[in-house]
């Protein structure tokens, strides 16, 4: 018997005599938990009674009297964020269920599967769920004070920069007066260093609006020979200092793509800066594009000393220049990448390093898919702007689990995530909470992922479920198309499964 388990305070609500004394009965039955149990009609005394601490678990019994459940249940919800709440019904309603689901309730249960249910395991679950609510609360706070003093630090830093920038190119432009040598040389230090510094804070803002969800892209047809034309023939002061060429090798014909043409520039812009930084002087830049399957593909090549492999991932990491400490080579916090990554990830496309030490430089690849010159504008959200989705896996491999729950931990803010090791479970799953799209093995003991494909698309509630395949065996491909869902073979580039992931989301999004 476990006896350092929690005490839970638990509210049974509802209007029939007998339906409260049979959940008090079967609570009080459950061995090695402490569980304090108050029973309520849903009338006024009900909120009363709930105006004070929140409960642990609150069960809703479907039948009231006069009132409508779903009512109830979306202002526990309101009331008692961090309460469970399970519906409980004399007989099965998918409606009634699925509803239940959406309005938040942690599971939905008949008279039958109260009688056989573990309420135990029941428990634990809500134990699980109070502790995750708890983290998260904490977890946003600590975000939303760290958003706030980025926002009041960058406001303080910019204006009085705005001042020195302003006297600075006015110094420089003659405005008072004329300037030796030397105080020109010391005022173009001053205006280069001030607006460097203004940029870096640009960048934190912008990470930080990316972050929340506030980036959004406004997407038209971009001719990208000419583009890449006028970025070739940029020159900041770093490449001027350095004496560094850029040779641009591009194709004749055009290549339309569909682009925010200012985030595009800022991509090109990062690119180009890195290159100049740690390129040595009067060495040469090289742009490319080519075409592949029906997409373009740009690349930046340096002669500087290159990096070594095991860095490469770490560069699309925020501040991973600041994070080398003070013996890093060069300046600036690391920002440029991973915004880079986020702005060409939004466009559908993917970003890349390829680089070895030993002065062999290195080489900045992205990738868009390529359209055509009179596509239709379209306005793109940031990820994380995406409501709350909930995503199950369903894999046998815990390896594989782990690298999934990797690549969704960094695609956004508001994902929930939950996993199941067999067909069985992931049904359980299912039925618990429905989710927005299922990423699922084929290959798996007991229940194979066609069977779970064929019962799910059986209920009203899960036909229209969005379903990733992921599956080793090319055989199997075929057969999972058929049955109308997405097929990712074994191993697949996480670019790609993201591109998948986040086309999946937005279809389960317009078929609501």
């Amino acid at each position: 018997m476990e006896t350092d388990l929690p005490a839970l305070s638990i509210m049974i609500v509802a209007d029939d005599d007998g339906r409260r004394a049979f959940l008090a009965k079967r609570l009080g039955a459950v061995a090695g938990w402490k569980v304090d149990a108050e029973a309520s009609r849903a009338d006024e005394g009900l909120w009363s009674k709930l105006s004070g601490a929140s409960r642990d678990l609150i069960f809703l019994d479907e039948r009231l009297a006069g009132q409508d459940t779903m009512e109830v249940l979306e202002k526990l919800r309101q009331l008692h964020p961090k309460s469970a709440v399970v519906v409980t019904a004399a007989k099965g309603d998918d409606k009634l269920a699925v509803g239940a689901m959406k309005a938040g309730a942690a599971d939905y249960l008949t008279d039958a599967e109260l009688e056989l249910a573990d309420l135990g395991r029941l428990f634990r679950r809500v134990i699980d769920r109070r502790y995750l609510v708890d983290q998260n609360m904490e977890l946003r706070q600590v975000n939303q004070m760290k958003n706030e003093f980025i926002a009041n630090v960058s406001h303080e830093l910019r204006t009085p920069l705005s001042v020195v920038i302003g006297y600075a190119e006015t110094l420089k432009d003659g405005g008072l007066g004329e300037l030796s040598a030397a105080q020109y040389k010391a005022v173009d230090s001053i205006l280069s260093r001030s607006v460097q510094l203004l940029e870096t804070l640009n960048r934190i803002l912008r990470l930080r609006e990316s972050h929340e969800g506030k980036q959004q892209l406004w997407l038209k047809p971009v001719e990208l020979v000419g583009f890449l034309k006028l970025q070739a023939g940029a020159n900041p002061r770093e490449r001027e200092r350095k004496a560094i060429t850029v040779a641009a090798s591009l194709p004749q014909e055009e290549a339309w793509v569909l682009a925010d043409r200012d985030k595009l520039s800022e991509v090109l812009s990062n690119l180009l800066s890195n290159a100049f930084k740690f390129a040595p002087e009067k060495s040469t830049a090289r742009l490319s594009l080519k075409i592949e399957n029906d997409r373009a593909v740009v690349s930046l090549q340096d002669e500087g000393a290159g990096i070594a492999p095991e860095m490469l991932p770490r560069l699309f990491e925020s501040f991973s220049a600041a994070i080398q400490g003070p013996t890093r080579r060069h300046a600036g916090l690391g920002l440029g990448l991973p915004l880079s990554k986020q702005i060409i990830e939004q466009h559908g496309g993917r970003i890349w390093l390829e680089s070895g030490a030993g002065g062999r430089g290195t080489t900045a690849f992205f990738t868009l898919p390529l359209s055509g010159k009179d596509t239709p504008a379209q306005q793109v959200e940031h990820p994380a702007l995406l409501e709350k989705k909930r995503i199950l896996i369903v894999e046998d491999n815990p390896d594989l689990i782990d690298v999934l729950m990797l690549f969704l931990s960094h695609f956004s803010q508001n994902l929930e995530l939950s996993t199941a090791a067999s067909g069985f479970e992931a049904l359980d799953r299912v039925k618990e909470s429905i989710p927005h799209l299922i990423i699922l093995d084929v290959m798996m003991p007991g229940m194979d992922g066609f069977e779970v494909i064929a019962r799910l698309r059986k209920l009203p509630a899960t036909e229209r479920i969005p379903i990733l395949v992921l599956t080793g065996y090319q055989e199997a491909a075929p057969r999972a198309r058929k049955l109308g869902v997405e097929v990712l073979l074994k191993p697949f580039e996480k670019g790609v499964f993201m591109e998948k992931l986040l086309r999946l989301l937005g279809a389960q999004g317009a078929a609501k």
